[in-house]
């Protein structure tokens, strides 16, 4: 757990959600729509959001892939709210590909690549 709270895990987990953000604005909406600044914005929540569920997924359920749907549902709802409220889409379809694209991109992937007990 604590490989996701060092700095270097805070770190990676804000690069991957500006990455995550990046990937899914640029294929839901136009190019021309894209804003760093509000994809940087919208990145700090979305970490702010995904390392505290990334922590309690390990806490609760260690490094079992079963209950991840659940935690994808979870961050899928985290994402509309980002796409609707940080990065202004204005259509719903796009607000829903958008949160499921970060829900399925934001989950917390990282609990497995720490090694058990670390």
């Amino acid at each position: 757990m604590s490989a996701l709270l060092s700095p270097t895990g805070l770190l990676l987990a804000l690069v991957w959600s500006f990455a995550v953000l990046a990937s899914v604005q640029l294929t839901v909406r136009l190019i021309m729509a894209f804003s760093v600044r509000r994809t940087a914005l919208a990145s700090l929540v979305l970490t702010a959001v995904s390392v505290p569920v990334s922590v309690g997924y390990l806490w609760l359920f260690g490094q079992s892939l079963t209950p991840l749907p659940l935690a994808m549902l979870l961050m899928g709802a985290a994402g509309w709210v980002i796409a609707n409220r940080l990065l202004g889409f204005r259509r719903r379809r796009s607000a829903i590909v958008a949160a499921i694209g970060i829900g399925l991109l934001a989950a917390p992937w990282g609990v497995f690549l720490v090694r058990p007990g670390g």
